[in-house]
C-alpha cells in the first residue's frame, strides 16, 4: 500500500513494523540488498516492513544548483522498491520545513506513525537538519525511542562501491554498461513520441522521438545501442538510439531518437522506455546525408553485435 501523505506521516497499518528508509535514488544493488536484509529480519519477527521514502530528492531541495539529476522517476523508484519486494511504501515530501526538521522530531513522528521494533538504513544515512542525525545519533534515539538501529555496509561490484552517485558519474560519463553494472539493470529514459522532423525515415531510419527530460541525470549525446520497450507491452526490442542536436541536418533541436531494429508501426502518442546499454560513438558532424547513412549503416551492425553479445550473456 502507497500512502502520499501531508507531513507528519499517517498512521500505517495497524501494529509494529519493522522500517527501512532512504532516498533509494535508482533502488540500486546496495539498495536492493538492505531491504533484503530488512525484509528477512521482518519475516524473522514476524512483522511487516515498512519501506519510507521523500518526494522529490532531497537532494533536489537541499543543493538544486548541484543536483545532478535522478537515476529513477518517481514512479518508476516506486516500481523498483516493489520491485525489491516492498509491500508497504510511505512517500513523505522532502520540503524545506522538513530539511529544519531535527532527527529527533522526525523519527518521534516516524514512532508515533508506524511502532518501529528496528530502523535498516544504509551505513553512510544520515537524517535531519544538516545530517545531525548520523548513526550514532540514530542509534542513541533508537534506545531513547524503542527501537534498534541497523546500519547495512555499502556493498561493492567490481572493486567500486554501490552508490547512486557513483552511478550518476557513469551516465554522465557516458558509460552505461557500468551504471547498469551498479544499479542491476539498464538505466531508463521514457517518454512520449512525438512528430520529429521525419527526415529519418526518408533515409531508412525511421524514429521514435522522445524530449529528453529535464529530472534525470542527462545521457552524453551519441549513438547508443538501446533496448525499447513501449508502455503496455512485454516485450524489450532491440534498438540504436541517438541523442543530440543532428548538426548533420541542422534541426538544432535536441532529441533522443531511437530506431527499433526490424520494426514497423505508428508509435505516435505512446510512451516508449528506452535502456541504454553501451555508446557505440560520439555524436559527429557529415559531409552529406550520404555520408551519414554510411555511418548509420556500420552503427546499425555494431548495435546488433553489441545487442547479440547482451541477449547471450
Amino acid at each position: 500500500m502507497t500512502h502520499l501523505p501531508s507531513w507528519p506521516i499517517p498512521r500505517a497499518s495497524g501494529g509494529p513494523h519493522v522500517v527501512s528508509i532512504g532516498t533509494f535514488d535508482g533502488v540500486h544493488l546496495g539498495h536492493q540488498y538492505l531491504l533484503e536484509c530488512a525484509l528477512v529480519r521482518a519475516a524473522h519477527l514476524g512483522l511487516p516492513l515498512l519501506v519510507v521514502t521523500f518526494e522529490p530528492n532531497p537532494a533536489q531541495v537541499i543543493r538544486p544548483d548541484r543536483f545532478r539529476g535522478r537515476l529513477n522517476t518517481p514512479a518508476q523508484k516506486l516500481d523498483r522498491l516493489r520491485a525489491a519486494g516492498a509491500r508497504e511504501i510511505v512517500v513523505v515530501p522532502f520540503t524545506e520545513e522538513l530539511m529544519r526538521e531535527s532527527p529527533e522530531t522526525f523519527l518521534g513522528q516516524l514512532v508515533a506513525a508506524a511502532d518501529p521494533v528496528e530502523l535498516w538504513v544504509g551505513e553512510e544515512f544520515a537524517l535531519g537538519h544538516n545530517r545531525s542525525g548520523d548513526i550514532a545519533r540514530l542509534t542513541e534515539i533508537g534506545i531513547e525511542l524503542g527501537f534498534a538501529l541497523r546500519a547495512v555496509a555499502r556493498r561493492e561490484s567490481g572493486g567500486q562501491v554501490v552508490s547512486s552517485s557513483r552511478i550518476r558519474q557513469h551516465v554522465l560519463d557516458a558509460s552505461p554498461e557500468e551504471a547498469e553494472r551498479l544499479l542491476g539493470y539498464p538505466y531508463r529514459i521514457s517518454g512520449e513520441v512525438i512528430k520529429g522532423a521525419q527526415i529519418g525515415r526518408t533515409i531508412g531510419f525511421p524514429t521514435a522521438n522522445v524530449v529528453p527530460p529535464t529530472d534525470l541525470v542527462p545521457v552524453p549525446d551519441g549513438i547508443y545501442a538501446t533496448l525499447a520497450t513501449i508502455e503496455g507491452g512485454d516485450r524489450a526490442m532491440d534498438a540504436m538510439t541517438y541523442i543530440g542536436t543532428r548538426p548533420a541536418l541542422n534541426t538544432g533541436e535536441r532529441l533522443i531518437e531511437t530506431n527499433i531494429l526490424d520494426f514497423s508501426g505508428d508509435l505516435y502518442g505512446q510512451i516508449i522506455h528506452c535502456d541504454f546499454l553501451r555508446r557505440l560513438r560520439p555524436d559527429a558532424t557529415f559531409d552529406s546525408v550520404d555520408v551519414l547513412v554510411k555511418q548509420l549503416k556500420r552503427d546499425e551492425m555494431n548495435a546488433r553485435l553489441v545487442l547479440a553479445s547482451y541477449h547471450n550473456r
